[in-house]
C-alpha cells in the first residue's frame, strides 16, 4: 500500500484527487471502478482493471490488500462504470428516489405557505384545467393520426385501382405525356395512361347507380315517445340518403335527443352531445340536394338541417305541416310513413324561449329495415370489373392483332383471354400446306415444292381452254346485246318526273 493509503481501501494522490493504490493510476469520470467488500463494513477500492488482471483472470479472489478471500458475485460492487448509461444514469443524484420526494414536499410546503385571494386562486385553478385539457385533447388528436394513418394503410394495401376510362367509359389521363413534353423535371414518356379515379367521382357514380336502382329505404326510429316509421328517398336523393343511412347504422343518433321544436312548424334533431365535434359520413359537410318532386308539402317530411348553402352534416328535421319556402333551400330525403300520431305528440310537449322542450324528447336508436346502398354498390363494383375485363380484352386483341395472331372467343365474357387462346398464323399456313401435299420438301417456310407443280399444271389447263371459251364468249355477247336492245322502251316525248328531294315533305318536322 501506498503511504497515502487511507482508511476504506484506496489512497489519494499527490494532487487531492483518488487513485488506485495498486496501479497507482488516478481514478477520473472515465474510469472503471469497483469495491472489493471484506467484511461487514470493510470495503477497499480499486480500479476495475487491476481487480480484472490479478484477481478475475487468474480465478484468485483474494483482497490484493489484505489477501482475505472474497466472492466474486456477491462482494464485487460496481461503483462506476461509463460505458453503461444505466448505471450512470442511477448514480444521478436528481434521480434519486429520496431527492425527488424532498423536492415535492418543499415545493408542496412553499405553496401551503404561500395565500392567494380568491381571485387568484380561482386564475390558478382555470390554468391547471385549461393545461390538463390541452394535454387531454393533444393525446386524442394524436390517436385519431394513428387511427387515421393505420385505416389509410389498409385501405392502401385492399382498395383495388379504379381508372376514369373503367368507370366513366371516358379516358381522362394522367397529364404524364403532355408533361413530359414541355417539363424537364417530368420523365419522358409517349403513353398517354389513364389516371385513377378520385374519392369524389367514385361517390358520384355509386350515386348514380342508386338513382337507376329505384329502390327506397325504410328505418325505424325508436323514441321514449313511440315509434315512428321514416321511408328514405334512396332513388332521388342519394348522396342524402347514402349519408343518413350510414350514420343510422353506426348508432351516430343513438341517445341523442330533438333539441329544438317549433308547434305548427318542425321538430329538430340528430345534434351530437357537446364534448363530440359534429361531422357527417364523409367527415367534410356535403352538397345539397334538389328534386321537384321533393317538396315540403304537408306534415311528417324529413328535411336536412343546414346554416347555408352545402353545409349538410348529420342533423334533420321533420316537418309538423307544410313549410314551401324552405323548398330548394333544405334537401328533403324521406318522409314519415308510419306514427304520426307520435309527431303530433310531440308537438304538444311543452318548450322554453329557446325552443326547447321542457321533456326530454330522446331518439334511443334507429333500426335499419331496409337499405339499398349494398346493393347499388354490388352493381356498380360489377359494371366497372365488367368494363375492365373488357378493357383487358381489347389491350390483348390489339396486341395479338400487331404480332400477327388471333384471339378465341370467349364463352364466359367475365373472364379475359388467356395467351393460351392465341393461335399463330404460322400454324394455320402448315395446315394448309399439309393438305396440299404431305411430303416434307418444301420451297422456303410456307410454300411446298408440290404446289408449284400444280400450280403450273392449273396454269397450262386454263391456256388451253382460254380460246374456245372466248369464241363462245364472243357469240353469246352478240345475242345478249340484241336482246337488250329489244327489250329497251321507246324514248318518251313528256319530261322526265322531278327528282324526289333527300327531305320529302315537312309533315314529320
Amino acid at each position: 500500500p501506498s503511504e497515502h493509503e487511507e482508511e476504506g481501501g484506496s489512497s489519494s494522490s499527490s494532487s487531492g484527487g483518488w487513485q488506485c493504490p495498486i496501479l497507482q493510476k488516478s481514478f477520473s469520470d472515465n474510469t472503471k471502478i469497483v469495491a472489493v467488500c471484506t467484511g461487514p463494513n470493510d470495503a477497499y477500492v480499486y480500479s476495475y482493471e487491476a481487480v480484472h488482471e490479478l484477481n478475475i483472470k487468474p480465478k484468485h479472489y483474494e483482497d490484493l490488500t489484505t489477501g482475505q478471500p472474497f466472492h466474486r458475485k456477491k462482494d464485487l460492487i460496481l461503483l462506476q462504470d461509463p460505458a453503461d448509461d444505466a448505471h450512470t444514469a442511477l448514480r444521478n443524484i436528481n434521480n434519486f428516489k429520496h431527492t425527488a420526494t424532498l423536492r415535492a414536499q418543499e415545493q408542496q410546503t412553499s405553496r401551503d405557505d404561500i395565500r392567494h385571494s380568491v381571485t387568484a386562486t380561482r386564475i390558478l385553478e382555470k390554468i391547471d384545467k385549461r393545461k390538463r385539457d390541452e394535454a387531454n385533447e393533444e393525446a386524442k388528436k394524436k390517436k385519431k393520426r394513428d387511427n387515421d394513418s393505420k385505416q389509410q394503410d389498409e385501405n392502401t394495401v385492399t382498395k383495388p385501382k379504379i381508372f376514369t376510362d373503367e368507370l366513366m367509359g371516358s379516358q381522362m389521363t394522367s397529364g404524364k405525356c403532355s408533361g413530359s413534353f414541355t417539363s424537364t423535371v417530368m420523365e419522358i414518356t409517349n403513353e398517354n395512361e389513364a389516371r385513377e379515379v378520385t374519392d369524389k367521382e367514385l361517390q358520384k357514380a355509386q350515386f348514380a347507380a342508386l338513382r337507376k336502382l329505384k329502390k327506397k329505404g325504410f328505418v325505424t326510429l325508436h323514441t321514449n315517445m313511440g315509434k315512428i316509421g321514416l321511408e328514405i328517398h334512396c332513388d332521388m336523393a342519394p348522396r342524402t340518403a347514402t349519408n343518413f343511412l350510414g350514420l343510422a347504422a353506426m348508432g351516430a343518433y343513438d341517445g341523442t335527443t330533438f333539441h329544438r321544436s317549433i308547434r305548427n312548424f318542425m321538430i329538430q334533431g340528430g345534434k351530437p352531445p357537446s364534448s363530440k365535434k359534429e361531422t357527417s359520413l364523409w367527415g367534410d359537410p356535403f352538397v345539397d340536394e334538389f328534386d321537384d318532386r321533393l317538396t315540403h308539402a304537408g306534415s311528417g317530411i324529413v328535411s336536412m338541417a343546414n346554416a347555408g348553402p352545402g353545409t349538410n352534416k348529420r342533423q334533420f328535421f321533420m316537418t309538423y305541416k307544410s313549410a314551401p319556402h324552405l323548398d330548394r333551400k333544405h334537401s328533403v330525403f324521406g318522409r314519415v310513413v308510419e306514427g304520426l300520431d307520435v309527431l303530433k305528440a310531440m308537438e304538444t310537449v311543452p318548450t322554453d324561449k329557446k325552443d326547447r322542450p321542457r321533456h326530454e324528447i330522446q331518439i334511443e336508436r334507429i333500426e335499419v329495415l331496409t337499405n339499398p346502398i349494398p346493393e347499388a354498390e354490388e352493381l356498380e363494383r360489377r359494371r366497372v370489373q365488367e368494363r375492365a375485363h373488357q378493357k383487358q380484352r381489347d389491350q390483348e386483341q390489339r396486341r395479338a392483332s400487331a404480332l400477327g395472331q388471333t384471339i378465341k372467343p370467349q364463352k364466359d365474357r367475365g373472364v379475359s383471354a388467356s395467351s393460351g387462346d392465341l393461335e399463330s398464323s404460322t400454324s394455320e399456313h402448315e395446315t394448309n400446306n399439309k393438305d396440299m401435299d404431305t411430303g416434307n420438301n418444301g420451297i422456303g417456310k410456307y410454300l411446298p415444292q408440290n404446289a408449284l407443280t400444280k400450280l403450273d399444271d392449273l396454269l397450262v389447263t386454263s391456256t388451253a381452254t382460254s380460246v374456245d371459251s372466248k369464241k363462245r364468249a364472243s357469240a353469246g355477247k352478240v345475242a345478249k346485246a340484241s336482246q337488250k336492245i329489244a327489250q329497251l322502251p321507246k324514248a318518251s316525248r313528256l319530261k322526265p318526273p322531278p327528282k324526289q328531294s333527300q327531305f320529302g315533305n315537312f309533315s314529320g318536322w
